[in-house]
């Protein structure tokens, strides 16, 4: 899924020329009844989401389902805030953000949107996803996506290893 963003068209750019070979990819945030990432009456719980060894990930669009107290409910408007940030420490938002303001959901007919800017994080980066529930009650089970693609850089006609900076003009 190619977008118009710049990220997307450099990607798009590069798979064409052979520099780079893209493939959809998905990372979840689980948070779990009976887990130490439980989402509590009032709980506070953190996940952190390894991106992979092999490949850069492009974050598209981040996509929550979650359940009630009671599994198999769905809970449509949790009451939860969320931040979420690289773990080299930069933050994606000022401050916590309503979940709904973040991820979107496909439960009850509803549509998430695209990222304005999909986000480019490099391979062996950890995602921080910190919840708080403004709420008395418990949740059963949260799932936070993070969809996009992973990037695999190939080889240039030299020989050498095409590098993310040649591809986006980033570190």
């Amino acid at each position: 899924m190619f977008g118009t963003s710049p990220i997307e068209l450099l990607a798009c750019d590069a798979m064409l020329r052979g520099e780079v070979f893209c493939n959809s990819f998905y990372y979840n945030a689980d948070f779990l009844t009976g887990t130490n990432q439980a989402i509590g009456a009032n709980g506070t719980p953190t996940q952190v989401v390894q991106i992979t060894s092999e490949a850069d990930f492009v974050c598209q669009r981040i996509v929550a389902t979650c359940w009630g107290s009671a599994a198999g409910t769905l809970l449509q408007d949790p009451d939860f805030t969320v931040n979420i940030s690289i773990a080299t420490g930069r933050p994606w938002f000022n401050a916590p953000l309503i979940l709904r303001n973040v991820a979107g959901s496909f439960a009850a007919a509803e549509k998430p949107t695209n990222m304005t800017m999909p986000r480019l994080i490099p391979l062996s980066s950890s995602i921080n996803v910190a919840l708080v529930n403004r709420t008395a009650t418990a949740a059963n089970f949260l799932e936070i996506v993070f969809e996009g693609f992973n990037v695999y850089y190939q080889q240039n006609s030299d020989g050498s290893p095409v590098t993310r900076s040649q591809v986006f003009h980033a570190l």
